[in-house]
């Protein structure tokens, strides 16, 4: 109930105007026709009182000769003169004790007045007096004075029936004018309501068609100034919305095609650059074989670096391959069980952890969104650089696990390796950035910019953190919870 009041009090502008203005009508048009009726009402009252006061002031000097003269008759002839009065219920004429003297009614006569208000009225001061009021009858008492000496009471009562059943009637015409008056002014408010809201409502309409990308605006016919500026303001700020939308789908398409123009240049350049690489190797080598000890010991040195800057550049030249092949797959995404790809993963890892004797525990992992090669090779990196550079001094201990965080995943893997200063951290994901100048530990430092750009392919969000006082690090990444995913697993 209360919700369908809250939808009809807070829909469209054109509806509040109409109720409201129904609303004001109609708490206006009550408030008069209870202020009419009240007033009628009250004027009625005092018009019968006053009615009812002249009769007894009438009957109470036409009765004084009669009671000097204590003449009953003559006091019967004087209340009965008023029988003809349409409105009258009775009159009466009573003795200072309450006795009847006179009546309209004969078989009164000589009966005493033994009600409560009519002892109040005989015990109460000698002047006149409202004895009773009701909705249908009105009764005054007057007393009959002889020189300030109390001789007897006048009681008259009169009947407001027809008064009663006229104001009933004005009471019912004025709920008619009421309704009227509502019905009206609705229909009026409703006109006015749309001459207002009509233009509001095209434009709304002009609104609706922009965001479905439909450039066309109808202008307005005839509007109102202010509509006329608002409509003004809006196709002004469409036209500079359209500008700016133009340019920038220039910008990305511009900046689109350099990125795939950059990156297949990267990826050609780099495989390029495989060949005339394994020709120098191969060489330095054929070179190291046939005249090692023939030459000077700074000949062979040289051959040596010659040799190894080779394989370094080499292993450089794959990295950068590896870099520029991770990326998405093109088409729809599928979801993908962290659990499996660990498990792939970690098969792929079987012969470093035999050698290391590396400890590696998967807690519970979520099922998200990607491509199940890129989450693999994530993985795979990770606990790849855990193991690579583990302390010298301890087992490898590396962890897998995952907490719902809201609409995201957090899914971490933390080792008891070397850690990261705090410092080196957010430079520890650019590419070819080695933090360990350890010659003994293979890498070319690309590891951790291939996890960035799969993570930041799949909408998410990696970092580093400290283990607090616990050795190591983890890596920490954030991720969003795919609806579909959602309803699949509920």
């Amino acid at each position: 109930m209360m919700d369908s009041l809250r939808n009809l009090l807070t829909g469209s502008v054109r509806r509040r105007l109409v109720i409201g203005v129904a609303v004001v009508h109609a708490v206006l048009m009550t408030l008069f026709a209870v202020d009419l009726v009240y007033r009628q009402m009250q004027f009625l009252k005092a018009k019968s009182v006053s009615e009812a006061s002249g009769l007894a002031r009438q009957i109470a000097i036409n009765s004084v000769s009669w009671l000097l003269a204590d003449d009953v008759r003559g006091l019967s002839e004087v209340v009965r003169a008023l029988r003809s009065h349409p409105n009258l219920v009775y009159a009466m004429v009573t003795d200072q004790q309450g006795q009847v003297l006179a009546h309209t009614d004969l078989d009164r006569l000589g009966f005493y007045v033994t009600d409560s208000r009519s002892q109040d009225l005989l015990r109460g001061p000698a002047e006149i007096r409202t004895v009773a009021q009701s909705r249908r009858r009105v009764e005054v008492a007057m007393p009959v004075l002889v020189e300030n000496r109390l001789m007897g009471w006048v009681r008259v009562a009169l009947d407001q029936s027809e008064e009663i059943a006229s104001l009933q009637k004005t009471q019912w015409e004025g709920a008619f004018y009421i309704l009227t008056a509502i019905v009206v002014g609705t229909l009026c408010a409703q006109w006015i309501a749309k001459y207002l809201t009509g233009d509001l409502q095209k434009l709304g309409e002009t609104v609706e068609r922009l965001a479905s990308n439909d450039r066309q605006m109808t202008p307005l016919r005839r509007p109102a100034r202010e509509i006329a500026r608002l409509e003004q303001a809006f196709e002004a700020m469409s036209k500079i919305i359209w500008q700016r939308e133009d340019e920038l789908r220039l910008s990305i398409s511009q900046l689109a095609a350099t990125n795939a123009e950059l990156e297949r240049f990267a990826y050609l350049a780099s495989h390029d650059l495989q060949e005339p690489l394994r020709s120098v190797v191969s060489f330095a080598q054929l070179l190291e074989t046939r005249y090692k000890g023939r030459l000077d010991a700074d000949a062979d040195q040289f051959i040596a670096f010659i040799v190894e800057g080779g394989r370094r550049m080499s292993q450089q030249v794959q990295g950068l391959q590896e870099f520029f092949r991770a990326e998405t797959h093109g088409g729809q995404l599928a979801p993908v069980r962290l659990a499996e790809a660990a498990a792939e993963a970690l098969w792929r890892l079987q012969e470093p952890i035999r050698q290391t004797a590396s400890q590696v525990e998967v807690g519970d992992l979520p099922v998200l969104l990607g491509d199940r090669r890129q989450w693999v090779l994530l993985l795979q990196n990770l606990m790849d650089n855990a193991i690579k550079y583990r302390a010298p001094d301890r087992q490898a201990e590396i962890r897998l696990g995952s907490q719902r965080d809201g609409d995201f995943w957090r899914v971490w893997v933390t080792d008891n390796g070397r850690g990261i200063a705090p410092e080196n951290r957010e430079v520890a994901f650019r590419l070819f950035m080695r933090l360990n100048n350890d010659e003994t530990v293979p890498g070319t430092g690309v590891g951790l910019a291939v996890c960035r750009k799969i993570v930041e392919s799949l909408d998410g969000h990696i970092w580093i953190e400290g283990n607090d006082d616990a050795p190591g690090c983890t890596v920490m990444m954030r991720f969003p919870v795919p609806r579909s995913v959602e309803t699949n697993a509920a």
